[in-house]
């Protein structure tokens, strides 16, 4: 395979129109051979798990009871007590989140916090970064989780919408 070009006379994305679709004119952040995760339970309450690499991250989403955790949420919201959806997230070293909360029809509902909020000003203003996409199919559920983990955070935000 071929380099490519970094010349003054073409730049640096000379090649962009021989990589596939998804990682033209995409920049990469820090790549993570594996990293902590969290699963969220629909009372609020959360269990923080070791690190895993993008295969074990699959492994884990797949593996996980969430008809129970789905059950457990329709329980809460059927007697009026406050809930959240369960789902299971990741926190890149670098501070960005990738959190999923599958749904009962097999798709999930994805969101991407592109920041680590440090303070309450950064809260604020992170809010209206964060990128959420529902319906997600699980398909493309893996490939967000295989691209968090490459660090190819420019590419999920243009995958998910900005909130």
């Amino acid at each position: 395979m071929s380099r490519c070009p970094t010349s003054r006379s073409n730049g640096p994305r000379a090649c962009d129109a021989r990589r596939p679709a998804a990682e033209r004119g995409v920049s990469q952040t820090t790549a993570m051979a594996s990293i902590a995760y969290w699963i969220q339970r629909a009372d609020f309450s959360a269990s923080d798990h070791e690190t895993v690499t993008s295969e074990g991250a699959i492994e884990v989403l797949r593996s996980h009871n969430w008809e129970a955790e789905l059950r457990l949420q329709a329980e809460f919201e059927a007697a009026g007590k406050e809930c959240c959806p369960p789902g299971i997230g990741f926190l890149a070293s670098d501070g960005p989140i990738l959190h999923i909360c599958p749904t009962i029809g097999g798709t999930s509902m994805v969101h991407f916090h592109p920041t680590r909020a440090r303070g309450l000003l950064d809260v604020l203003r992170s809010s209206k970064a964060v990128h959420t996409k529902l319906g997600v199919e699980q398909a493309e559920v893996v490939e967000l989780i295989h691209w968090f983990f490459a660090g190819r955070h420019d590419w999920i935000r243009r995958k998910l919408p900005a909130a």
